[in-house]
């Protein structure tokens, strides 16, 4: 099975395209770090860059962005 990322920085060593560890080592980083990673900013602003990546700059990330959002769907109640 071929690995899904949407980072587009090829350069980071923590990038699934750079070795067979998958999103664990991105991850792993970024909760250390406080951040959030940038597939998270791709999933909701397409190519936009955000200011910061960590949580409270993913906040206003997707305040900004919040328009171009799909809303998720919901079960059906019984």
């Amino acid at each position: 099975m071929s690995h899904f990322c949407t980072c587009t920085d090829r350069t980071c060593p923590l990038n699934p395209a750079n070795h067979s560890k998958g999103c664990d080592p991105c991850i792993q980083k970024c909760l250390k770090q406080g951040e959030i990673p940038s597939c998270f900013f791709h999933a909701v602003g397409g190519g936009a860059r955000p200011e910061a990546y960590t949580y409270q700059g993913f906040a206003r990330f997707v305040e900004t962005h919040k328009d171009g959002l799909s809303p998720i769907p919901q079960a059906p109640s019984e």
